[in-house]
C-alpha cells in the first residue's frame, strides 16, 4: 500500500487508449505515483484538478470544448502541468502558462522518464488535499472558463499508434498499417512485423481514422486501402490480396460495392 504522501497525478485526454498508454508508462517509471483521476474534456480536467488538487497534471492541449491552456489559464490549484499533445505549434504557449514540460505523442519513454526523475528532484510538499472540494473556488475557476472564447477543435486523424508486443511497445505510423481486427472490446493491429492489441474497440478507432484510406471489408475489419495488392474475385466470393502479406481478407456482401473498381 502506497503511503497517504504519495504524489499525485491527473490525466486529461479525450482519447482513452492515450490516456491508459500514458497510465500504464507511469506505473512502469515511477510506481509511487498515483493516479487520482482522469478527465476526457477541459471542463471535466479543471473541475478535477479545483477538487482533487494533484500534484501533477498530464494535460492534452487539443480537447473537447476548452483547451489545455485554458484549463491551464483557469485554474488556481498549485498543480504542476505538463502537457502531452500530438501538435508541436503550442510550446511557446504551453511554457507561458508555466508548464513543466511538453511531451509529444506518441510519448517517448525516455523522454518522460527523464521528466519523472526532474519532477521526483524537484517536487516539493503541496497543501494537503482538502477532504471536500472547495466549491466556492471551483465555482470561481469554472466561471473564468466560461468566459473564455470557446472554438471546437479541428478534426485530427489518428497518425501514430503505439502497439505492445510482448514486454516492448512499438511505435507504428497509421500509413504502414494493413488492417485493424476486432478482438473483444480491444482491437488487433497488423503493420508489416506488428501484430498485437491495443485497447481501443475499433468502433472508436474507425472515427479517428480517415475514411479515404480505410474502409471495411466486414463488420470486423477494416482495411488500409494503400495496403491492397489486388482484389480476387470467385463467383460471390470475394477477397483482398494485401502488399507482402499471404493473408487475404473476406469482403461481406453488403461492402463488395467498395472494391469493385479496384
Amino acid at each position: 500500500m502506497l503511503p497517504a504522501s504519495a504524489p499525485t497525478a491527473i490525466l486529461a485526454d479525450d482519447e482513452p487508449h492515450m490516456r491508459a498508454m500514458l497510465r500504464e508508462q507511469l506505473e512502469a517509471l515511477w510506481p509511487a505515483l498515483r493516479v487520482v483521476g482522469e478527465a476526457e474534456d477541459g471542463v471535466a480536467a479543471l473541475a478535477l484538478i479545483e477538487s482533487v488538487r494533484p500534484d501533477i497534471a498530464f494535460l492534452d492541449i487539443r480537447m473537447p470544448g476548452v483547451t489545455g491552456l485554458q484549463v491551464a489559464r483557469a485554474m488556481t490549484a498549485p498543480t504542476r502541468l505538463v502537457f502531452v499533445t500530438a501538435f508541436d505549434a503550442h510550446a511557446i504557449e504551453a511554457f507561458e502558462v508555466h508548464a513543466l514540460d511538453y511531451l509529444l505523442k506518441p510519448v517517448d519513454p525516455v523522454r518522460l522518464a527523464r521528466l519523472l526523475a526532474r519532477l521526483r528532484a524537484l517536487m516539493m510538499p503541496l497543501p494537503a488535499a482538502t477532504p471536500e472540494p472547495d466549491l466556492a473556488r471551483l465555482a470561481q475557476a469554472l466561471a473564468r472558463l466560461e468566459a473564455m472564447p470557446v472554438t471546437p477543435p479541428p478534426a485530427v486523424r489518428l497518425q501514430w499508434l503505439q502497439v505492445p508486443m510482448g514486454g516492448q511497445v512499438r511505435v507504428v505510423h497509421i500509413d504502414d498499417v494493413a488492417f485493424f481486427e476486432s478482438d473483444l472490446k480491444y482491437t488487433r493491429v497488423v503493420a508489416g512485423e506488428v501484430d498485437g492489441i491495443i485497447r481501443l474497440s475499433l468502433k472508436q478507432l474507425a472515427e479517428q481514422l480517415d475514411p479515404a484510406c480505410f474502409v471495411q471489408t466486414h463488420r470486423g475489419t477494416v482495411v488500409n486501402r494503400r495496403q491492397i495488392h489486388a482484389v480476387h474475385r470467385h463467383g460471390e466470393i470475394m477477397e483482398l490480396e494485401l502488399k507482402a502479406m499471404s493473408v487475404r481478407l473476406k469482403v461481406s456482401q453488403p461492402n463488395h460495392h467498395l472494391f469493385r473498381a479496384m
